[in-house]
């Protein structure tokens, strides 16, 4: 590495699109708009919805306007309320939990796993109680969570596990696609992510066909409850309105309703975001190899280097990469905030550290949910382990290099 180009490298830094677009995703658009079809409910919204769940080789996939739609759905399916408790992992992202903060249900956080950043199965049982609804895991950074372990204690309690797969789309665990064998799985193609619906974008996964139908119905506005049919003959002067001239008027005279639970919302993608996911689908693995290969040199970096750590996949697991993390070990004496100042000063290489313990975060210490367990693991980590380098297949090989060295150099500085 010659100083010449150290000195002359500009800012290395997430790439704000995590996915590569090209013409087949500008003649999609195209040929949706040029079409006529409706630009929402079109019909590349259904394909791209049997297409995706095909290739996670599952029964059901719901497209939404997002994953933190999706969550919010998966809630609104389990019907969760204020009394209930719900067991979530302490690094999750925010829309992995704030619809359950909306909900007043109780978040009972477990701890990490320090190596692989996910949950570790091992302190969920003597969280739950007879108020458990459903275990909420996120696969972090696209790496596989230990589903077995934790759909184990699940069916023992009864309960259901939703995933927040917004990493984690083309992951595989066990040789299984991650979402194949779901409760409820919930997607992401937001502009960060692997693959992308023009910026926004989310899918429900599931087995569960009844689960399947709520989704569908909750993303269009419609409520969830028990209603009775109205006998026709009692519609009297209203009848007149059930003709073409009208919107159908639904259950607004056909129907009386004897219980209602739930109301949803307008959660739907659009027409060409479905056009371009069903491109960008088939682009998916080669776009993930890009990220492996990425990631192996990345690893074989921090191997040579005393005092790092790559981060731990289970075995016969693949990582989606859509994060790539490391660890600073503890034991070096360095201080792991220093390390991220050191190489955005002196090398121009900006690190971004995912995510902030969610007990020890504002609303969750107004709730009083922050201090119940010793969550020692996911604080230590996040305080003075955790790093990240920035990934994606848009990276070039000189900026590798001069990551490479950039470690090496602050990890020799700083020691």
């Amino acid at each position: 590495m010659s100083l010449e180009k150290i000195m002359n490298a500009r800012l290395i830094k997430e790439y704000p699109v995590g996915t590569v677009f090209g013409q087949e995703e500008l003649d999609a658009i195209k040929r949706v708009l040029e079409s006529g079809d409706p630009l929402t409910r079109g019909p590349d919204v259904d394909l791209f919805e049997k297409e995706f769940a095909q290739y996670c080789n599952a029964k059901y996939a719901i497209a939404v306007s997002s994953c933190g739609a999706a969550l919010t759905i998966s809630a609104k399916i389990l019907n969760l309320k204020p009394e209930d408790e719900v067991i979530c992992q302490a690094n999750a992202f925010w829309a992995t939990y704030n619809h359950l903060l909306e909900k007043n249900v109780k978040i009972v956080c477990v701890d990490i796993d320090p190596n692989s950043l996910n949950m570790d199965p091992h302190k969920i049982g003597p969280l739950i109680t007879k108020k458990t609804k459903a275990i909420y895991l996120m696969h972090h950074g696209g790496n596989p969570a230990d589903l077995k372990s934790i759909k184990e204690i699940a069916r023992k309690y009864g309960i259901v596990v939703v995933e927040d797969c917004a990493h984690a789309v083309g992951a595989e665990y066990k040789g299984k696609k991650i979402g194949e064998n779901s409760d409820i799985a919930c997607f992401s193609f937001s502009t960060l992510k692997n693959i992308s619906t023009l910026g926004e974008g989310g899918m429900i996964v599931t087995n569960n066909e009844t689960y399947a139908e709520m989704a569908k119905g909750f993303r269009t506005n419609f409520p969830c409850g028990i209603r009775e049919k109205r006998d026709p003959a009692s519609l009297g002067k209203y009848s007149r309105f059930n003709s073409a001239a009208f919107m159908p008027s639904g259950d607004a005279w056909d129907y009386d309703w004897v219980e209602l639970e739930q109301m949803g919302s307008t959660y739907r993608m659009s027409t060409p975001q479905a056009a371009v996911g069903r491109i960008q689908l088939k682009k998916l693995d080669s776009l993930i190899k890009k990220r492996e290969s990425i990631a192996h040199r990345y690893n074989q970096i921090i191997e040579e280097v005393e005092g790092l750590r790559a981060v731990k996949i289970l075995p016969d697991c693949k990582h989606a990469w859509q994060l790539f993390t490391y660890f600073l070990n503890h034991e070096t004496g360095i201080n792991r905030n220093e390390f991220v100042r050191y190489m955005e000063e002196k090398h121009n290489i900006r690190i971004i550290i995912r995510y902030f313990p969610i007990h020890l975060g504002g609303i969750m210490r107004k709730k009083r949910y922050g201090n119940a367990v010793d969550l020692k693991n996911c604080e230590r980590v996040w305080f003075h382990e955790q790093l990240s380098l920035p990934i994606s297949p848009q990276i070039s090989d000189e900026e590798i290099e001069l990551i490479g060295y950039a470690i090496r150099d602050t990890m020799a500085k700083l020691s």
